[in-house]
């Protein structure tokens, strides 16, 4: 009867400790599942964040596109295009100072820019609102183009083209009025005009361009004003000078024979002074500024007994 019971009480603990296992290794599968289909949703949830992100990164990265159109012989322009706001566009040619142009939220730019004689290269950045930039270069050749010289003569700019072949026409017009330019056919290499000086203070602008399309430009800031006047007299003994100017006198310098010269810093529209002659041959050079950097100069001669 004992061993009846005994029997039994093992075989209880077998099935029970074989319950255990089974429910062990069921528990360690639900946990493995869950971690295996917790890795599968996280793998999928970055997959679609990633294609999305890349989605949003392919949209965003087009670049601006940048293109030079060339005018004429001496002449390009910049032509920037895109598809969002460009922030700034900047060039430089051969090397020189960066030029940069402000892009005001625009999605097309232009610029032209006038190449000088010779071998040309010019480099090109454009950045749009979302930093995304792009780059472009380029080299061109300008074989020959006009010279402008420019000199004030009294109250008129006396502006001389001068070129290798002949001149098609002369162009120019003061601040930015270039509606109202006065134009000029040439047909010869050189050409002498003047120009009358507008009062105060202006920009004048010449546009000079030969007969092969090869333009230069020159711009100037002129004052209109006349030089100073001076009036120098003698009774024998002294030379009496008078220095005027109708918008202000600001130097004299003077100069009697070989003695040192006397220089004055002076103000106002009229100045007078008188010098002592010697005896003998009397030269004097007078020299007198206006506020506006231009002069006169006068010289007289006279001899004392």
């Amino acid at each position: 009867m004992n061993q009846i019971l005994s029997v039994e009480r093992q075989t209880k603990k077998k099935r029970s400790s074989i319950h255990s296992i089974i429910m062990v290794f069921a528990i360690i599968l639900i946990i493995f599942g869950i971690g295996l289909t917790s890795t599968g949703a996280y793998s999928y949830y970055k997959n679609l964040s990633n294609n999305f992100n890349n989605s949003i990164v392919s949209e965003a990265s087009t670049k601006p596109v940048i293109t030079i159109e060339r005018e004429n012989a001496s002449i390009i322009n910049i032509v920037v295009t895109h598809d969002k706001e460009l922030v700034n566009v900047t060039y430089t040619l051969n090397n020189e100072d960066p030029v940069q142009i402000n892009g005001n939220s625009q999605t097309e730019i232009q610029q032209e820019v006038e190449l000088p004689v010779g071998s040309s290269t010019i480099a090109i950045t454009a950045e749009d609102i979302n930093g995304i930039s792009s780059s472009y270069s380029s080299s061109f050749e300008v074989e020959r183009k006009p010279t402008i010289t420019l000199e004030q003569v009294e109250n008129k700019i006396q502006a001389t083209t001068e070129s290798e072949i002949n001149i098609n026409y002369v162009m120019y017009y003061w601040d930015d009025d270039e509606q109202n330019a006065e134009q000029f056919t040439i047909n010869d290499v050189r050409d002498v005009r003047l120009i009358d000086v507008l009062e105060g203070t202006h920009t004048l602008t010449i546009v000079a361009v030969d007969v092969e399309g090869n333009e230069t430009i020159k711009t100037q800031k002129v004052i209109g004003d006349n030089k100073p006047v001076i009036d120098i007299v003698t009774n024998g003994e002294i030379f009496a000078i008078k220095a005027t100017d109708d918008q202000g006198l600001a130097k004299i310098e003077i100069t009697l024979n070989s003695n040192e010269t006397l220089t004055e810093e002076i103000t106002g529209t009229e100045y007078s002074t008188n010098i002592n002659l010697e005896d003998g041959e009397n030269r004097l050079t007078v020299v007198v500024y206006n506020i506006n950097g231009l002069t006169e100069t006068s010289r007289v001669k006279y001899t004392k007994e």
